[in-house]
């Protein structure tokens, strides 16, 4: 398993790689924030995760490992300001991601439109290791499909939680 370089919060900013999809999604921060804090239920909306459960908690240092075509990826929280961000960094990884990046940070930001409406962004930021950008950039597109599809399906998770 490789160890992943950790970074904190505001580095998600100022990374070299930026990944960024959005949505507006007709509900209320804490009824996002809930499905998002739903971490056993990830699997059901973000298709790219097999499996995830939490491993330490909730709150700011709290963990949780992610399966990702089978191999473990363990989280730790570094945002965590409810119901309006939420983010972690990647502290190990098997399989590709470990080979190919050496810093990953994610974050979600959850703003208000309206009573009833929120804009959800989703930011990835990556520190690809070295020889590995041309990669990187070539699977950009393919990154902001997967997290475009991802947030569709965090509305409709929201929206049948809500029913």
């Amino acid at each position: 398993m490789a160890v992943m370089t950790r970074q904190p919060a505001d580095w998600t900013d100022r990374a070299p790689l930026k990944i960024r999809a959005v949505r507006e999604i007709c509900a209320t921060p804490q009824d996002v924030w809930d499905v998002l804090c739903d971490h056993e239920r990830w699997p059901e909306w973000f298709s790219a995760l097999d499996k995830a459960e939490t491993t330490g908690g909730t709150g700011l240092g709290s963990t949780r490992t992610v399966w990702v075509a089978k191999k473990p990826i363990h989280e730790e929280f570094i945002v965590w300001d409810e119901p309006r961000s939420w983010g972690f960094s990647v502290v190990e990884a098997e399989g590709p991601l470990g080979l190919v990046t050496e810093t990953l940070n994610e974050r979600v930001n959850i703003q208000v439109l309206s009573d009833d409406r929120v804009r959800v962004t989703y930011l990835m930021a990556l520190q690809p290791k070295p020889r590995t950008g041309l990669l990187f950039r070539v699977l950009k597109r393919q990154l902001t499909k997967t997290l475009r599809q991802s947030l569709a399906g965090l509305e409709r998770r929201v929206e049948a939680q809500r029913a």
